[in-house]
């Protein structure tokens, strides 16, 4: 196989460069590949910082390791029991030739066991599904014991301190101890995509430490979280059975933080799409984040622990986080800059969140955008590029399309027998794109939600075979339209642009008999 340079923010320098135990290819159509040997590829999508701290602007793909199961089958045919042929040195799935120019299905579960399943029908050689990675494939190992001893020069002390790490994205809470110095374990740490690894300054790793604050008292409250003071450690390398001293400079300066005001129309499109689904929007989960991004070469929304501890109800960038306030804030208030994240990305996310409750479950619709500052000024553009799902209806084999965007919730929906049509249209506008569509069948029992299974599709229709429904059981639908691939309709996920954003819409809830 050849390795050439690629498209577009995806060139790549240099091929069969080693990181971590993976080697790391391109894949694009120049590839020179056998003519009897149609294949599609899955592989991790790394987005790494280069020594200086900067984003590299080489993304590298590498195959995923453990190696994913993985199942191919017609659209209309089942799934062969025995897992089709995934290969560790390139991520590519060969698929028989009758596959090229039809739509059909393709299984895979990754270390978490979720089954995910894309209904398809890329382009010759050009189908390409990407696993976001932040960080590296196999970072080196913790040392044990190993960590660091802060003692800022010029701290006046902390409320809300927290140790973060860049290159190798981390995050922790931390506790001072006497005066101003902290000592942490980075066993403590948590990963925030990928393993848990020592961070390595060679490599562009670089540890930061930032001290919040929660603006809630007083007449002026913005009930903002704001970063108000940062300490950068000469070097963020570990050694075993030691806590590295560090004196770093404090400081404490903070400067305004330009941003962009969600316009009322755009309020009001939930309610205009979806007017039996919408409620109103809750300001408790619309929330602003700004921060500083590992990489725009890559996806703008990731699942993520750092969205749970900043209490966001949607997905978020990959991102240093330096202000998260009410959606409606305006202007936001000034923050600390680090020198050290001057060289990533600054971005903006915002989340307008429309919950409801049912079965004791919350159900976390909404819109969602991420953008990247543009200008001298830094400033913000506003747009949610992604539209809004509509007129959603399930169709039973042989039976009447059910209205998942009705008035009504637990629909019957009939037998689990056969193959169920999930059907919707799209929202327009002349600013709206959607690229792809993830759909995820979720199980609620006890208040609870389970995945079940998550539909890649990249038309707005889904096939969902009966035997994942069992019947008399709740489920329901989270329909997710993203704007941010280009390419995915050729079936290439590996292209990103900017605004990138997705919808989020939660169907009525359904049960078969």
């Amino acid at each position: 196989m050849r390795c050439v340079a690629g498209l577009g923010l995806l060139a790549l320098a240099g091929c069969n460069q080693i990181f971590g135990i993976a080697e790391t290819r391109q894949f694009d159509a120049a590839i020179d590949v056998p003519a009897d040997m149609p294949h599609v590829v899955l592989d991790w999508q790394v987005a790494q910082l280069l020594p200086s701290g900067a984003p590299d602007p080489v993304i590298r793909f590498a195959p995923i390791d453990p190696a994913p199961q993985v199942r191919i089958a017609t659209l209309d045919g089942g799934f062969d029991s025995d897992p089709t042929s995934y290969s560790t040195s390139d991520g590519w799935i060969p698929i028989p030739r009758s596959y090229l120019g039809a739509t059909w299905r393709l299984e895979y579960r990754l270390a978490d066991g979720i089954a995910h399943e894309v209904q398809w029908a890329p382009d010759d050689k050009q189908g390409h599904l990407t696993v976001p990675l932040f960080g590296r494939v196999a970072p080196a190992r913790v040392p044990q014991g190993s960590g660091y001893s802060i003692t800022p020069s010029g701290a006046p002390g902390y409320t809300y301190p927290r140790l973060l790490t860049t290159g190798l994205w981390t995050d922790a809470q931390v506790t001072p101890g006497a005066g101003t110095t902290i000592d942490f374990d980075f066993y403590n740490a948590t990963p925030l995509s990928g393993q848990k690894g020592a961070p390595d300054p060679a490599l562009g790793d670089h540890a930061l430490l930032v001290d919040y604050i929660l603006d809630n008292a007083g007449t002026s409250a913005t009930n903002c979280l704001i970063a108000v003071g940062s300490a950068e450690l000469a070097s963020a390398a570990l050694e075993a059975g030691h806590l590295t001293v560090q004196t770093p400079p404090w400081d404490g300066g903070r400067k305004p933080a330009l941003g962009a005001t969600v316009l009322l129309p755009t309020l009001a499109r939930f309610g205009t799409a979806l007017p039996r689904l919408a409620t109103s929007l809750d300001p408790n989960y619309s929330r602003v984040l700004l921060g500083a991004a590992a990489s725009t070469d890559a996806p703008g929304l990731v699942d993520s622990p750092m969205a749970e501890r900043l209490a966001m109800a949607l997905p978020i960038p990959m991102m240093a986080t330096l202000l998260r306030c009410p959606y409606a804030t305006n202007p936001l208030p000034p923050t600390t800059k680090p020198k050290l994240l001057d060289s990533l990305p600054r971005v903006l996310n915002v989340q307008l969140v429309y919950p409801r409750k049912v079965l004791n479950a919350t159900l976390m619709s909404g819109m969602e955008t991420t953008l990247v500052a543009t200008g001298t000024q830094n400033g913000f553009t506003m747009a949610f590029p992604a539209p809004l799902p509509r007129a959603i209806t399930l169709t039973p084999p042989g039976g009447s399309a059910v209205d998942l965007a009705g008035d009504t919730d637990q629909l019957a929906i009939g037998p689990a027998t056969g193959a169920f049509t999930l059907a919707f249209s799209l929202e327009s506008g002349t600013d709206l794109r959607a690229d792809y569509y993830d759909v995820v069948l979720h199980k609620i029992t006890g208040g609870a939600l389970t995945t079940e299974r998550i539909y890649t599709v990249t038309a707005p229709t889904v096939r969902v075979d009966s035997a994942q429904l069992s019947p008399g059981d709740d489920y329901v639908f989270e329909i997710r339209s993203y704007k941010g691939h280009p390419r995915a309709g050729h079936g290439d996920f590996a292209a990103v642009d900017y605004p990138y954003g997705a919808t989020i819409v939660f169907t009525r809830t359904f049960k078969t008999s």
